[in-house]
């Protein structure tokens, strides 16, 4: 069993890791499982800029964000005091790119990033 709880954590680790060191911003939408279309994503299509592994700061709002990885689920959760809760599936492609996928009561919302 834990064994179980560190290699979860460890891959936790890895998608925040990719995250860090540059600005994402939006440079398509995402439909039907292919990069297409106009970024729709809001807040994020303006850019994001992942501070550590709690921290990322939302140029639309001009303020930090909390935000949590489920690496097994593929889910990301953004929140702060000020705001609701964003909700998204996230996908790497790479390390220079990220697709968001809006669930809950963004499900319409998709886009993807390039790492800047």
């Amino acid at each position: 069993m834990l064994i179980l709880i560190t290699l979860i954590g460890c891959d936790q680790k890895v998608i925040d890791e990719s995250l860090l060191n540059g600005k994402w911003e939006a440079a398509a939408g995402y439909e039907d499982g292919e990069i297409k279309g106009e970024p729709n994503c809001y807040p994020f299509q303006e850019g994001i800029e992942f501070k550590d592994d709690s921290k990322v700061y939302i140029q639309t709002y001009e303020r930090d964000f909390e935000y949590l990885v489920y690496s097994d689920d593929q889910e990301i959760f953004f929140y702060d005091k000020k705001s609701s809760i964003y909700t998204y599936k996230i996908k790497m492609p790479s390390n220079e790119e990220v697709v968001l996928e809006g669930l809950g009561f963004h499900e319409s919302d998709a886009c993807y990033l390039k790492k800047k």
